[in-house]
């Protein structure tokens, strides 16, 4: 069983460790280790990019990534609303056109 909020405090502690440092570039990577509780985070943010590796074992993070995760998709439902919005304004101009 998985709890968001606790999965959310490990990434907040494992950014928080790296602004702390301020590691947010190859030249000023920090040598890090994760504990047992931020692995998961640790190994989620490297893999979509946002810690990466300067050499081995010292991370760094790149703000740019923050923000960018490749597997989260737009909401459909946005999509249909949208088009339903459009196709009610354009009924509308239809109707009330004179």
């Amino acid at each position: 069983m998985s709890f968001s909020g606790s999965s959310d405090l490990a990434q907040f502690r494992v950014q928080r460790h790296f602004a702390d440092h301020r590691a947010v570039s190859p030249d000023t990577a920090i040598e890090y280790a994760p504990g047992p509780v931020e692995r998961r985070a640790f190994d989620r943010l490297r893999a979509s990019g946002v810690i990466r590796e300067a050499h081995p074992a010292h991370y760094w993070f790149d703000l740019d990534r923050m923000g960018h995760d490749p597997r989260k998709k737009r909401n459909p439902k946005a999509y249909v609303a949208a088009a339903l919005g459009a196709i009610l304004a354009l009924i509308a101009i239809w109707v009330f056109r004179g």
